[in-house]
C-alpha cells in the first residue's frame, strides 16, 4: 500500500480532525415530517437512506380478514407522520424539500412570532422514549389524538382555502367535538356575524389558553 492510498480509517481520522476545528457538533433533534397517509413506512426509508434517524409509531395487531384469514401488521399509530432525528440546519435547508414531505409539524401550544407562525415542533427525547415504551408493551390499542376543541374555543383555520381565518366555536351540531371526522361548527366572525361551515377539527388551531 503507498502513501496515497485512502482507507476507511484515512477518512474517519480526516473527519474526526474536521469535527475538532469546527468545534462542538450541532445539536440532534427530533422533528415531525408531515407526509402523505399510507407512505409514512416508505419515506421513512427514504429519508433514512439519507443517513438520518427516522422513527414511525406502530403497534402490533391481529389483522383478521372476512376468508378467515389471520396476519399480525404494524398498524401505523400516527398517520401522516414521520419523526426525523436531525439538526435544524438539515430539517430547513434539506429535508423540508424532499418531494415527499409536505412540510413540518409545528407547536400549536407555543406562542406565535411577530409574523404570527408557530414555531416548528421539536419533540423530546423523553417523550420518544415514552411513545416506543407504551406502543412496545401495551396489550390495548394505542390512538393518539389530540386535544379536543370545545364550545367557545377561539380558533383559527390553519390550511386550506380559510387559512388564516379567526372565530368562535359557538355550535357544534351532531358531533361530539373530540370525533376526529369532520363537524358542523357555526364559527362568530367579528362584525360580519356567524359563518356556518363542515370543517375538520384537524384544520383548526386554538388560540390562547
Amino acid at each position: 500500500m503507498d502513501g496515497n492510498t485512502i482507507t476507511n480509517d484515512n477518512i474517519a481520522t480526516a473527519n474526526n480532525d474536521a469535527g475538532d476545528a469546527v468545534g462542538v457538533s450541532k445539536p440532534l433533534k427530533w422533528y415531525v415530517a408531515v407526509v402523505s397517509n399510507n407512505t409514512e413506512k416508505v419515506c421513512a426509508e427514504r429519508i433514512t437512506a439519507l443517513g438520518y434517524d427516522t422513527y414511525v409509531p406502530t403497534q402490533k395487531e391481529l389483522r383478521r380478514w372476512k376468508n378467515g384469514r389471520r396476519k399480525i401488521i404494524d398498524r401505523i399509530v400516527i398517520h401522516a407522520a414521520v419523526f426525523v432525528r436531525c439538526t435544524e440546519a438539515d430539517r430547513r435547508h434539506h429535508i423540508v424539500n424532499l418531494p415527499f414531505v409536505k412540510r413540518f409539524m409545528v407547536d400549536r401550544a407555543a406562542a406565535t412570532n411577530k409574523f404570527g407562525f408557530h414555531p416548528v415542533a421539536v419533540v423530546p427525547d423523553r417523550e420518544i422514549e415514552k411513545l416506543r415504551f407504551i406502543l412496545y408493551n401495551s396489550d390495548a390499542a394505542v390512538t393518539i389524538e389530540p386535544l379536543p376543541l370545545r364550545l367557545g374555543d377561539k380558533v383559527r383555520v390553519v390550511r386550506g382555502k380559510l387559512i388564516g381565518l379567526e372565530g368562535n366555536i359557538i355550535r357544534c351540531e351532531g358531533h361530539d367535538t373530540s370525533d376526529s371526522s369532520n363537524l358542523d361548527i357555526v364559527v362568530q366572525l367579528d362584525i360580519l356575524g356567524c359563518a356556518r361551515m363542515n370543517i375538520s377539527p384537524m384544520d383548526l388551531e386554538k388560540i390562547g389558553g
